[in-house]
């Protein structure tokens, strides 16, 4: 009998177990940005001030309800001076938080924008995601393709997903696609959030909360002012600070 009740343990709760344990955990996403593809066709001298590339690391937290994607701190690069000329120039990386309740159905993002803070509070939304019937393996998972359309930066947009990991969500804003997206690719390379290492381990409590700070505003009124914004900076999104 004893060995029978042991046997049902195994049988029963070890693979419960594992299940739970493989819906937790950290997903490490590497983010590299194309710098020249933003600017300007005539910005020659910025370009050779500015690296083409810049890479920069984040974290995707997740538990079967919720997720939380943010920044990872990154050590400052040292600045590009332009040829002696005592002019520096840095691009600044936006501080950026999305916080995802597929519960609750609700997200709040904290955004940094041309220098001001926002705190985005909405429903989620489904997303207008086209399943391309393309597959590829990410990190040994079997992904497959869907693409959608940014209307405020016109991006184009491919998603991997896998269904191996079953919460809809993803790297940035990306995700309500049925299953964990592993990769990114806006504009054919102009920007790649492609995942590098997938961490099952219990969180600590509070690892997974909601930002707090930052003017209210909801998703739509943000894409507003974002339209208008980039409309006034000439279509570039980044922050470039001359010393």
């Amino acid at each position: 009998m004893k060995i029978n009740v042991l046997f049902l343990f195994f049988v029963l709760f070890l693979p419960l177990a594992a299940l739970a344990q493989s819906n937790e955990g950290i997903i490490r996403f590497e983010e590299k940005v194309n710098v020249h593809r933003s600017l300007p066709p005539d910005a020659e001298d910025m370009k050779a001030m500015i690296p083409e590339f810049r890479i920069h690391q984040s974290e995707l937290l997740f538990n079967p309800t919720e997720s939380l994607y943010r920044n990872v701190e990154e050590e400052e690069e040292d600045d590009t001076d332009a040829g002696g000329g005592g002019i520096v120039m840095r691009i600044q990386r936006p501080e950026a938080t999305f916080y995802r309740n597929f519960v609750a159905h609700r997200k709040v993002d904290f955004r940094e924008f041309f220098g001001k803070n926002y705190l985005i509070e909405d429903t989620l939304a489904g997303g207008n995601w086209k399943m391309t019937g393309q597959t590829k393996q990410v990190l040994g998972y079997n992904c497959i393709s869907a693409t959608t359309t940014d209307t405020v930066r016109k991006r184009e947009i491919t998603a991997w997903f896998t269904d191996a990991l079953s919460l809809s969500s993803g790297p940035s804003q990306f995700g309500q696609l049925p299953g964990m997206i592993l990769e990114v690719d806006i504009n054919n390379g102009e920007i790649v959030i492609a995942a590098k290492k997938v961490e099952f381990k219990k969180l600590k409590k509070g690892d997974l909360e909601a930002p707090k700070k930052g003017e209210k505003i909801t998703e739509a009124e943000f894409q507003k002012l974002m339209a208008e914004r980039l409309r006034e900076n000439g279509g570039r999104p980044m922050r470039i600070i001359r010393n």
